[in-house]
């Protein structure tokens, strides 16, 4: 777009498909290099990705994960109702991180032998945990998906990065540095299986959605002399570059590393998550990494009191989960001896129906049920038919009523 005799705007839109956020940079030193006529080397073909892909132990990966992932009692999410939600353009509230707290982080990273990456999901567990009542917590984390065994990965152009599940576990005396270690030690474990898909990750928890949460920390590769090299032998004079681009995810919470400072952010979707309450969010995100590099011994519980006093009291219990099994455990541990179902003459408490849903549950598991299998149900209205229904949802499988 002309704007000037001398100046313009121009705008490169793309699929995600096509390009990740590290092939921007490097899509912009190819295309300068074309401008003034002297192309530069041809990258690695991103076949070659693909082929390393195919290439590698599926089997060791499904293990891997199932082991992380196992035992987990439901999706942690911050906003319960957002998938139902149509998807919106979200805004960005920039998060105030002063310059000695970044420097500070950066140092206790380097001093605990950590990632900056692992110090910030740390922070962010801790805080998940307070506000989704949940001592399991899990989010997610983009990776760049970029192998270093792949010669020449770091300069190809294409879609690398995967979106992968941090799983963490809080407990009320667990030290914040301890919670540091644990990310730090699951990253390491999971290093070499981070290329799997997150729907592949999902069926094999058994959950159909795992988190509404994201980390992103965007590390990209930016050669700032070389592209202003680049500019002067095109002669160009590059300004002003942005660069946008939206998830579906109620919140993400966004890192921006330079050289002398750490930029932190959180792109939210106001119609589901209030710009005030993710301003809040944001701000106590900073006291909680000031008590992990500052007094990293202080118990997570000890942080609660401060997260009331912003307005982000947790839930006084865990948020009750939503699926249909879940919710009536959730009812039969509460109310036992409660009638829950009336057919005819015949009442049936919650422990009563509990015992007759397990019953049927673990026969239709023995023949093979689980979640992305369908079982018929030829029952008529009774109270057999609601036990057999509520058996099948707890295989994790469909139901598929038959009229008898």
């Amino acid at each position: 777009m002309r704007l000037g005799e001398r100046t313009h705007l121009l705008s490169l839109t793309s699929h995600h498909l096509l390009l990740d956020g590290w092939s921007g940079p490097l899509l912009i030193r190819d295309l300068l290099g074309l401008y003034r006529g002297t192309p530069e080397p041809a990258p690695r073909p991103y076949r070659d990705y693909l082929l390393w892909l195919a290439d590698r132990d599926r089997a060791a990966t499904a293990d891997a994960w199932r082991a992380t992932l196992a035992d987990i009692d439901g999706p942690t999410l911050l906003v319960p109702a957002a998938s139902a939600a149509p998807a919106s353009v979200p805004s960005r509230v920039e998060v105030d991180l002063p310059a000695d707290l970044a420097a500070r982080i950066t140092a206790f990273a380097c001093a605990e032998g950590v990632t900056t990456n692992a110090v910030l999901q740390a922070a962010w567990a801790v805080l998940l945990g307070w506000l989704t009542g949940r001592a399991d917590v899990v989010f997610g984390v983009t990776v760049s998906g970029r192998p270093a065994e792949l010669d020449g990965a770091d300069r190809m152009i294409g879609l690398f990065i995967n979106t992968v599940p941090t799983r963490v576990a809080l407990a009320p005396n667990q030290r914040l540095v301890e919670v540091v270690h644990a990310v730090r030690d699951q990253q390491a474990r999971m290093m070499d299986h981070q290329y799997e898909s997150l729907a592949e990750l999902q069926r094999a928890s058994g959950h159909r959605e795992l988190f509404d949460t994201l980390l992103l920390f965007e590390n990209y590769p930016v050669d700032s002399e070389r592209l202003r090299a680049t500019e002067r032998r095109a002669g160009l004079t590059v300004t002003g570059a942005q660069g946008h681009d939206a998830t579906h995810y109620p919140l993400v919470l966004v890192a921006l590393p330079g050289t002398d400072r750490l930029g932190l952010a959180i792109d939210h979707r106001p119609e589901l998550l209030p710009r005030e309450r993710a301003r809040a969010i944001g701000a106590h995100l900073v006291d909680v990494l000031d008590h992990v590099v500052t007094r990293p011994g202080t118990p997570v519980a000890a942080l609660r009191p401060a997260a009331d006093q912003r307005g982000l009291r947790g839930p006084t219990e865990p948020i009750t989960p939503t699926g249909l099994a879940e919710r009536f455990a959730h009812q039969a541990a509460a109310t036992p001896d409660a009638t829950a179902l009336i057919a005819g003459d015949r009442e049936l408490t919650y422990r009563q129906l509990d015992r007759r849903a397990d019953l049927i549950a673990a026969r239709l598991l023995a023949r093979g049920a689980r979640p992305e299998r369908l079982v018929a149900v030829s029952l008529p209205r009774s109270a057999d038919l609601v036990a057999a229904l509520l058996a099948v949802a707890r295989t994790g499988a469909g139901y598929v009523p038959v009229d008898p």
